[in-house]
C-alpha cells in the first residue's frame, strides 16, 4: 500500500467540560485540526488481533506502540485514541513503554475503547439483573480505569451493556447503579467516563438519555455509525449530542469511482453540521467501520473523514 502524506497543521487545544446540560466545551480553537482526532479503529486490518481472518501477510503493519507518530506525521493529529482489542499485555513494563511513546510524539491520549482484548476476554455488562454479574462487571472496569489513568487518557469509553429491544438481559436502572459506582472511582483517576450508542439498551436514544440523566458526571460519546435506521438516526443523535464530551465521527461504506472516495451508509456531512447546529465545541474522533473491500485504503478513508469534519465545524 502506498502510504501518502497529508500534512495538516496542529497546534495545543485546552478542553474544559462544562454541562448544556452535560455539553463538553472548549476554548475557542485557534486551527479547526484542534478539534480532529483519531484512534486506531479504522486501521484494524492492520493490527495482527484484529485483521481479516483470511490475511495472512499484513502490510504496513501497526501496533499501539506506532500509532502517536503514525498519526502525529501523516496527519498532523496529535489527539489520539486506543481501542481495547489492540493492547497486547497489561504488563507494566508494556505500558510504561507505551506511554513513553505517546510522550515522545507530543500526543495526547483522549479516550480508551473498552471492549475486550485477545488476552482479556471477560465480558462485562454493567445493566445486568444477574447482581452478581453486574459487581463483577463494576470491578472488570475498574481494572480498564486503572490502565486507561497510567497512560494519561482524559477518558474511557464503557458500554452500559445489555440488549435494546425485546427481551433485555439487563435495565436502565441497573446500568445507573452501577455508573454511579464507577463515575467517583473515575474522578479519583482523573477520568471521565463516555457512553457511546453503541451495541446494548443505549441503542434506544431514550434509555441513552435516562442513563446519562440518571448518572452525574456522566457523558456521551454520541457515534455517527451505529444506528441502523437512517431515517431516524438524525433524530436519535439530536437526543444524545447534548451530553456529548467526544463525538465519534464514525465513516460506513464507500465506493471509489476514479480515485475519488463517495460515503454511501449515511450523510456524515449532516452528522457533523447537526452536531455543530446543537452547540457541540468539543472533538470529532475520526472512526470508520463497515465491510469495504479490504485493499481499499485506509489511509485515504482517514483523510476524506477528516476534511469532511473540518469543512463542516465553524
Amino acid at each position: 500500500m502506498n502510504r501518502r502524506k497529508f500534512i495538516f497543521r496542529s497546534s495545543a487545544l485546552a478542553l474544559g467540560a462544562m454541562a448544556a446540560p452535560a455539553l463538553a466545551r472548549s476554548f475557542p480553537a485557534k486551527d479547526k485540526m484542534d478539534r480532529i482526532a483519531m484512534g486506531t479503529l479504522l486501521f484494524r486490518n492492520r493490527f495482527k488481533q484484529t485483521k481479516p481472518k483470511n490475511v495472512v501477510e499484513i502490510k504496513n503493519e501497526l501496533t499501539l506502540m506506532d500509532i502517536p507518530e503514525h498519526h502525529r506525521d501523516l496527519y498532523g493529529i496529535k489527539k489520539i485514541e486506543f481501542w481495547s482489542e489492540h493492547f497486547e499485555s497489561f504488563e507494566p513494563d508494556y505500558l510504561g513503554k507505551l506511554k513513553a511513546r505517546i510522550k515522545a510524539a507530543g500526543s495526547e491520549l483522549l479516550d480508551i475503547q473498552f471492549d475486550n482484548t485477545p488476552f482479556d476476554k471477560d465480558s462485562y455488562d454493567l445493566s445486568s439483573i444477574d447482581e452478581e454479574k453486574r459487581k463483577a462487571s463494576v470491578e472488570h472496569v475498574k481494572k480498564w480505569m486503572d490502565v486507561s489513568s497510567f497512560l494519561g487518557s482524559k477518558c474511557v469509553r464503557v458500554n452500559p451493556g445489555g440488549r435494546a429491544g425485546k427481551n433485555p438481559s439487563g435495565t436502565v436502572e441497573k446500568c445507573i447503579a452501577s455508573f454511579k459506582e464507577l463515575v467517583p472511582y473515575a474522578k479519583s483517576k482523573k477520568l471521565t467516563i463516555i457512553t457511546a450508542n453503541h451495541t446494548g439498551l443505549e441503542l434506544d436514544a431514550d434509555n441513552h438519555v435516562a442513563i446519562l440523566k440518571g448518572t452525574p458526571g456522566l457523558y456521551a460519546e454520541p457515534d455517527f455509525g451505529n444506528y441502523n435506521n437512517t431515517t431516524t438516526m438524525y433524530d436519535s443523535l439530536a437526543k444524545i449530542i447534548p451530553y456529548a464530551y467526544i463525538v465519534s465521527a464514525k465513516c460506513g461504506l464507500f465506493t471509489e469511482v476514479d480515485g475519488k472516495l463517495e460515503h454511501t451508509s449515511y450523510d456524515f456531512d449532516r452528522c457533523v453540521r447537526l452536531s455543530e447546529s446543537l452547540g457541540f465545541k468539543g472533538n470529532y474522533m475520526i472512526s470508520q467501520w463497515g465491510g469495504n473491500p479490504p485493499d481499499m485504503d485506509d489511509e485515504k478513508i482517514a483523510a476524506w473523514a477528516i476534511e469532511h469534519v473540518r469543512s463542516n465545524i465553524k
